[in-house]
């Protein structure tokens, strides 16, 4: 593996939640006042937040929103042109988008990252990201897959640590429940590119609609997927045992700084909510980088890409929502965040089985 020193350094230092912590809490929960396993997927849960922290309870909530264009865009994979991609992200740091909504619904800050908007899409400046986390890796986002590798390894590597980074400084501020979120017009493509690489899955199962597209436009997006893994596996191939290098050559700055900060929240021992395809995706990335990372992810719903529950499979996860959603932003990760509070409050509210 070609990793750096901070990378190399955050794999180390996430340890597995601890087990014996778990095994008490579901000694724990089996004692209250009712069915055994009766809260089902919920007790599963607060002994996963136990094995993650003693006694958690989440008291400051974020969604992290990874924001980059994709090269791809321009051979027309989408129903949206790149634009599109600023406009919503104007909106989140307005207060006004589907995420924003959302998080104030469930008492959650939303936080936007630039690793790569190309606001030459924007040339008379009319479209206003202040307010924006600037952490800009390639002006004008990724190259386009389809004619060679998205970016640089080393490229690859630092979006990875600027999530990482993200996570330690949003939990120096006491942040202790993240979501993952997106926004990046071309980021299905890219995502089924790199689910392609990594399981060898026919394209046919795990490349969807996206953004809206048509059965006609469907066809080509899986073409040039193809296009892209022929050019890409040329010279050199790409290194399927190498997340960093999947990424650098068909991925993108967005699922790269997605996958950091699920690295990065465990390092923290923080648990982290996995969004959609997209996010999902960025998981399974950090999962191959780090196994001891599943620990501290927690599913939410099961996207309508046809691509994510194979990659629920490889983690070993059930998603807990069932809510046809495919929008991305971290809108479905933050629906579990009143889930994982209802879980924390179990058994601090459920009477002991009375002895008899």
């Amino acid at each position: 593996m070609r990793y750096s020193k901070i990378l190399d350094e955050t794999i180390k230092n996430i340890v597995p939640a601890s087990r014996e912590r778990m095994a008490e809490k579901e000694r724990e929960l089996n004692s209250l006042l009712k069915t055994p396993k009766g809260l089902g997927k919920l007790e599963n849960l607060a002994i996963q937040l136990e094995g993650i922290k003693k006694d958690y309870r989440p008291e400051k909530k974020i969604v992290v929103v990874m924001a980059a264009d994709n090269g791809v865009e321009r051979e027309k994979v989408s129903k949206s042109k790149r634009i599109i991609t600023q406009y919503v992200v104007e909106a989140m740091l307005q207060g006004k988008s589907s995420i924003n909504a959302l998080g104030k619904t469930f008492g959650a800050d939303i936080e936007v990252v630039d690793l790569g908007i190309d606001e030459t899409a924007d040339p008379e400046g009319k479209i206003s990201l202040e307010g924006i986390i600037k952490r800009k890796l390639m002006e004008t986002g990724t190259h386009n897959i389809a004619e060679g590798p998205a970016m640089a390894y080393d490229t690859a590597v630092k979006a990875i640590e600027t999530g990482i980074e993200i996570a330690d400084i949003f939990a120096e501020k006491g942040y202790n429940l993240f979501a993952t979120g997106e926004m990046g017009i071309g980021n299905t493509t890219t995502s089924s590119a790199v689910l392609k690489v990594l399981t060898d899955l026919p394209l046919d199962d795990i490349t969807g609609y996206g953004s809206g597209i048509d059965d006609r436009t469907l066809e080509h997006k899986k073409n040039v997927i193809r296009k892209a893994i022929d050019v890409n596996n040329g010279k050199e191939k790409i290194d399927v045992s190498d997340a960093a290098d999947v990424l650098s050559k068909v991925g993108g700055l967005d699922i790269a700084g997605m996958a950091g900060v699920y690295l990065g929240c465990a390092k923290n021992s923080i648990p982290v909510v996995i969004d959609g395809f997209i996010s999902s995706v960025a998981a399974l990335c950090a999962y191959r980088l780090c196994r001891n990372v599943k620990d501290y992810m927690i599913p939410s719903h099961m996207s309508e890409e046809p691509g994510m529950k194979y990659i629920i499979k490889e983690l070993g996860m059930e998603p807990f929502l069932a809510m046809n959603m495919k929008l991305g932003e971290g809108t479905g990760a933050v629906m579990m965040f009143p889930v994982i509070e209802a879980a924390c409050n179990i058994t601090r509210t459920v009477r002991k089985y009375p002895e008899v």
